[in-house]
């Protein structure tokens, strides 16, 4: 028996105030809070629960959360799959706009993200995809050992409880619902499945593609990402609704006197102390140290200061993540500099590297008689969906707007002759003139093109996505962007006027890099030649100008650099790469350049996937919370193997990016700080 860690967890349990033992502390209650926890984790998200949960199911063991945003009350629009997509709550949303976009047509685009626990996960489209192996063996690749395919699976399954589909077998024969159990979680927190309702439709759209020569996936996440598929969502398939990190990861830990959650309180700055040599991974170089953060409700409210006793935890986002780390002093020294910051660390990557999948909207309009979709969803039809609905756990409400998706390979947009000439031309494309002054960033985004170009020709791997609905809607994106953009803070005081989307700039740079608008042009251009085919046609669509009545490309490209928006998936912008190429954090997520400050969000994410992004930030922050518990171990003089130890699938290691000739990889280094 551990006697030190008994006692100590006695000791924590006579020092707890009462009033306390409940996890959420509101705004009014915030005198009730520690005065120091264990860890300090900075946002309630995806990534920042599944720490806490994680973290804290150790009773000696403090954790704190600290979220911007408010509790949700578990309204209709968020928890209806039939009813997300249909608008956001405005509190719910940090409300962020972009800066003007060059590229495009000059005019801002919207950006929303989480702003309330749960973060992305309260709004997003429940699309569980993974992507390709070969997307995560390039993470590796670019010089973050272990962090493959065959690492990543191991927590794509811890993550998820996955349930099979409740379906008969000529419908998920009609479907290519077939999954693979090996490559699926069946005791993880979040849940996974399938809706009882299919609209025929997305039947239409998986024969249509298998007509133009793209292949069905029965499994979408067994590592091949490139075909058409129906996609499993984040919910709870016995209530058939919504199934977010909150639900997943926290309410079901509420009687942990050791987890707290503070909530409507926003991380101003993470407080730095001065440099230590640390005894810890043999390094010797004096390193940071964050000994707390500093917090507010609100702009004219007090600052509120905790320390922490191990680490702070950054899972704020990969837009605000970086602007908090700049306003603490750890970014770029120009930057820095302007802010009128004290230059903590000198660290060029903070808010560099910023990566989104740029998609278009293209509105196709089926008009067959009799045909049923969302838009029959009125009048007296709509009551009898909903009391379905409430009643039976049935019905089109149980449907997400989403799960008829693809990923066609680049040879499915163009003759298999032509697209290795399109990849030559465009990746030897002029460096991003925002890179100039930093020859780590320019090195870093050139090893990125190579890798790239192996990618984009990797039949495995999808180039873009085409999402289709019940109504006519073929939405493009871009899945490996070569633009990259940035995050900077506006003003030292990110509440200075009481939001955050007024003091951070959010630059995406669409199409500064000219392959992603041509991939756009290409995809919209598969849209053409799909609903062409016979299963489309009896859908009898009547898509409008410019996307199928025109072929003069002109005309489609200034068309598209109008529609450009967000897919809501930001990354990078605390890139883990080593620092030789502009990395923010370690393989070991640790800020580098401190001993305790780590970065657990979407922002960590080197090269996007081809996916959507939920199922690898759970991924990573599973991952994330063996490390930290390996690392505290290492601490105090223990050892243990963090991670698989095996393949837990079949084929672990196939489709991947070879570390050898011809592709770059990240410089051979001590990766520990």
């Amino acid at each position: 028996m551990d006697f030190a860690a008994f006692f100590r967890a006695l000791l924590l349990c006579a020092l707890l105030p009462v009033a306390t033992h409940c996890l959420h502390i509101p705004p009014q209650d915030i005198i009730k809070l520690l005065p120091s926890y264990d860890y300090i984790i900075v946002g309630g998200g995806v990534a920042g629960l599944v720490i806490a949960n994680r973290l804290s199911n150790r009773p000696d063991v403090t954790v704190l959360v600290l979220e911007a945003g408010g509790l949700d009350s578990s309204p209709d629009i968020i928890t209806v799959p039939g009813l997300i997509g249909h608008g956001f709550i405005p509190s719910y949303n940090w409300n962020f706009s972009t800066a003007p976009q060059e590229f495009l047509d000059n005019n801002t685009r919207y950006y929303d993200q989480g702003h309330v626990v749960g973060g992305g996960s309260i709004l997003n489209g429940l699309i569980m995809t993974r992507g390709a192996k070969a997307d995560y063996n390039a993470w590796e690749a670019l010089g973050n050992p272990n962090w493959n395919w065959h690492h990543m699976i191991h927590y794509f399954k811890k993550s998820e409880r996955f349930s099979p589909p409740d379906l008969c077998s000529d419908q998920a024969d009609t479907l290519h619902i077939h999954p693979q159990k090996a490559y699926h979680g069946t005791k993880g927190h979040l849940k996974v499945g399938y809706s009882n309702f299919f609209y025929n439709q997305s039947a239409n759209f998986l024969q249509g593609l298998s007509e133009l020569g793209i292949p069905i996936l029965d499994d979408p996440n067994i590592g091949i990402s490139a075909g058409a598929s129906i996609a499993p969502a984040s919910m709870n398939t016995k209530k058939q609704s919504r199934e977010d990190s909150r639900r997943a990861y926290l309410d079901h830990v509420l009687n942990r006197p050791n987890l707290h959650l503070a909530s409507e309180q926003t991380v101003t700055r993470i407080l730095m102390g001065p440099a230590v040599t640390s005894p810890n991974f043999n390094n010797s170089n004096p390193l940071k140290m964050a000994y707390g953060v500093e917090f507010a409700t609100s702009a004219s409210s007090p600052r509120t200061k905790i320390t922490c006793n191990k680490e702070v935890i950054l899972s704020a986002g990969a837009i605000v993540s970086p602007a908090l780390l700049q306003v603490s002093g750890i970014g770029p020294a120009a930057i820095l500099k302007d802010l009128n910051v004290s230059i903590q660390i000198d660290l060029p990557g903070v808010g560099a590297n910023f990566q989104d999948h740029p998609m278009v909207h293209a509105f196709y309009n089926y008009t067959a008689p009799g045909l049923f979709s969302t838009k029959n969803l009125t009048g007296a039809t709509l009551q009898q969906v909903e009391q379905e609905y409430f009643t039976n756990r049935t019905g089109p409400w149980t449907h997400p707007l989403i799960s008829t998706i693809a990923f066609p390979h680049l040879s499915h947009l163009l003759s298999s002759s032509s697209f290795p000439n399109l990849l030559s031309s465009n990746l030897s494309f002029s460096l991003p003139p925002h890179l100039a002054p930093y020859p780590t960033l320019q090195k870093g985004y050139l090893a990125q093109l190579k890798l790239l170009q192996s990618l984009l020709a990797n039949p495995t791997v999808g180039a873009v996505e085409v999402m289709a609905d019940s109504i006519g809607t073929l939405t493009v994106s871009v899945q490996h962007p070569l633009s990259r953009g940035f995050v900077r803070a506006l003003s030292p005081d990110l509440l200075l006027n009481n939001s955050l989307n007024q003091t951070i700039h959010i630059d995406p740079r669409y199409c500064s890099h000219p392959l992603d608008c041509d991939l756009l042009l290409h995809g919209l251009k598969l849209n053409s030649r799909l609903i062409s085919t016979s299963p489309m046609q009896n859908l009898q669509p009547r898509p409008p100008f410019p996307w199928n009545m025109t072929d003069d490309e002109t005309i489609l490209s200034e068309a598209i650099r109008s529609q450009i928006v967000t897919e809501f998936h930001p990354s990078g912008t605390t890139s883990m790469l080593p620092l030789e190429y502009g990395g923010v954090v370690n393989p070991r997520l640790m800020v580098y350049g401190t001993t305790n400050l780590r970065v657990v969000d979407a922002g960590v994410i080197p090269l996007l996937p081809s996916a959507h992004l939920q199922a690898a930030v759970y991924a990573i922050a599973e991952r994330a919370a063996d490390i930290i518990k390996k690392d505290e171990r290492l601490k105090n003089g223990e050892e243990e193997q963090e991670g698989p130890s095996h393949h837990p699938v079949p084929g672990g290691e196939g489709n991947g990016i070879p570390i050898g000739p011809g592709v770059v990889t990240g410089p051979q280094r001590n990766n520990h700080h």
